[in-house]
C-alpha cells in the first residue's frame, strides 16, 4: 500500500513540476523589429544583398494583414483564400529577385510554412 501511494504522490508531483515550467502564451512575441532583424539576416544567407532583403521584408509585412485577416474563415475558405495570397507574393518576389534566387527564396519560405523552417511561434528562432 505504501508503494502505492509513493507512485502516486511522485507522478502527480512530476505532472505538476511540467505543467509550471511551461512559459505561460506559448512564448515570447517578436517585435517588428526583431522580426524585420530575423528576416534580413535570413534573406542575406541566402544569398540576398541589403537592398534585396529590404524588398522581401516589405513584401512580407504587406502579406501580413492580408494573413491574419484569413484567420477567421472557415478552413476550405482560409485555404483557398491563402493560396492566392501565396501565388500574389510569389510573383511579387520573382519580379524583385533574379530568377534563381527567387526560386530558392520561394523554396525556403514555402518550407517554413510547412513547419520546416523552424519560423513562427514557439520556433527555434
Amino acid at each position: 500500500m505504501k508503494k502505492w501511494m509513493f507512485l502516486l504522490l511522485m507522478l502527480t508531483a512530476g505532472i505538476s513540476t511540467n505543467v509550471w515550467a511551461q512559459p505561460p502564451g506559448g512564448g515570447q512575441q517578436m517585435t517588428p523589429e526583431q522580426r524585420n532583424a530575423m528576416m534580413k539576416e535570413r534573406f542575406k544567407g541566402m544569398g540576398c544583398d541589403d537592398v534585396q532583403a529590404d524588398s522581401l521584408i516589405a513584401i512580407s509585412n504587406d502579406m501580413r494583414p492580408k494573413q491574419m485577416a484569413l484567420r477567421d474563415l472557415e478552413p476550405e475558405a482560409r485555404q483557398a483564400e491563402m493560396k492566392k495570397l501565396t501565388d500574389e507574393r510569389n510573383k511579387r518576389i520573382e519580379k524583385a529577385l533574379p530568377a534563381d534566387l527567387a526560386k530558392k527564396v520561394i523554396e525556403a519560405m514555402s518550407q517554413q510554412g510547412r513547419g520546416g523552417g523552424g519560423g513562427g511561434r514557439g520556433g527555434n528562432q
